[in-house]
């Protein structure tokens, strides 16, 4: 099961930059079908595979289509909202993939004790193909004249002999973020927020209900979905909260949320470590524990796309998607390592929230210069 994850996201992450290049070339729509399709494809391939090995080479083609989906998604988002709607726009983008985790985490573990994995795969993919046919059918891509207030703008060096503006390659993208040092820090921020949250807590969290608060292992799966939801409607509620009371101000925003879910780890870790809670004092932290940390994706998202301006939302959420992925793949352990010599979780949960302190201030120092 290791294996197979990572595999998956390893293609996902070390190919984000190469395929948010080609979603800037392609296009949001063309992007999508892509990857779409591609993701679709290699599901369908699953459940024709002959070996374990075969599978994990899948796996790898799977990841590259999934890498492709993320970039189309949010430079859609980009082109076809005004600023003042951008945030909570982005939200509600990344809520359907956590409505979609959940359906798809309820729905295919029935079907395939009904009818075998190898079927229900393939179904699972034959459903994403459909997906890919509606947006062929229905999304039309609008004018691309909403990044006007983006905060960095193309330099005459793709502009041509004609006055057009022209993509910039790869490597240029790469030269040019590179040499961005608010940008860089919003890839760190934003590796710390999803190692944190995407990484450690929904790994453990579970287990930590389980073992830590006594809960039974039905009780703490419930909880774990409680903590779904919660990040599912706060995703479109600090999107809201950006655009509307913040002015737009995505800095200031990741700032708050930063802060808010690094005190929520300081509580789990210190009070809640041990405690005897009833269960439905459980699942509403739950709520508001998912709602805190698990709504990041949407607001850091559309500040890297306002950073980045049109002609670059492509690369630049590459780039924020590989610092985030490998956020991912390397804090899971590391929370579990710290658990393991405490015998608990609460030095867990204290090193990471102490960790989102310390980063978000020193990202606050550095963007407000």
């Amino acid at each position: 099961m290791g294996y197979y994850s990572t595999f998956f996201f390893l293609s996902a992450a070390l190919l984000a930059v190469f395929t948010g290049s080609i979603v800037d070339k392609l296009g949001p729509k063309k992007g999508f079908l892509l990857g779409v399709a591609c993701l679709g494809f290699m599901s369908m391939l699953f459940g024709l595979s002959p070996t374990y090995t075969f599978l994990l080479i899948l796996a790898l083609f799977a990841g590259l289509g999934f890498s492709i989906i993320t970039p189309s998604a949010n430079k859609g988002v980009m082109m076809e909202t005004p600023p003042g709607k951008r945030a909570i726009s982005m939200g509600i983008m990344q809520s359907g993939g956590g409505i979609g985790g959940l359906a798809g985490a309820s729905l295919l573990p029935l079907l395939g004790e009904a009818f075998g994995w190898r079927m229900t795969v393939q179904f699972a993919g034959v459903f994403i193909i459909l997906t890919a046919l509606v947006v062929f059918k229905f999304y039309r891509e609008g004018a691309r004249n909403n990044n006007r207030e983006d905060k960095v703008v193309n330099s005459n060096e793709n502009v041509n002999e004609d006055g057009m503006e022209t993509l910039p390659s790869l490597k240029e993208n790469l030269c040019f973020f590179l040499a961005q040092k608010r940008f860089l820090m919003l890839c760190l921020f934003g590796a710390v927020l999803a190692g944190s949250s995407v990484g450690a807590v929904l790994s453990h969290f579970a287990v930590f209900l389980s073992e830590d608060l006594n809960m039974s292992r039905a009780a703490a799966g419930l909880g774990l979905g409680v903590f779904h939801v919660g990040g599912m409607i706060g995703r479109p509620a600090w999107g809201w909260v950006s655009d509307r009371f913040l002015k737009g101000d995505r800095e200031k925003t990741l700032v708050l949320l930063g802060l808010v879910a690094g005190i929520m780890f300081l509580i789990t870790g210190s009070l809640l470590h041990n405690s005897y809670l009833p269960p439905a004092m459980v699942y509403v932290f739950s709520f508001f524990l998912g709602f805190n940390i698990f709504s990041w994706p949407g607001v850091l998202f559309v500040a890297v796309g306002e950073f980045a301006g049109e002609m670059r939302t492509g690369a630049a959420t590459g780039l924020a998607l590989l610092s985030g992925r490998v956020a991912i793949l390397t804090a899971p352990p590391i929370f579990g390592l710290l658990a393991d010599f405490q015998g608990n979780y609460s030095y867990s949960w204290v090193f990471f929230g102490t960790l989102l302190i310390v980063v978000t201030f020193f990202y606050h120092l550095n963007s407000s210069k």
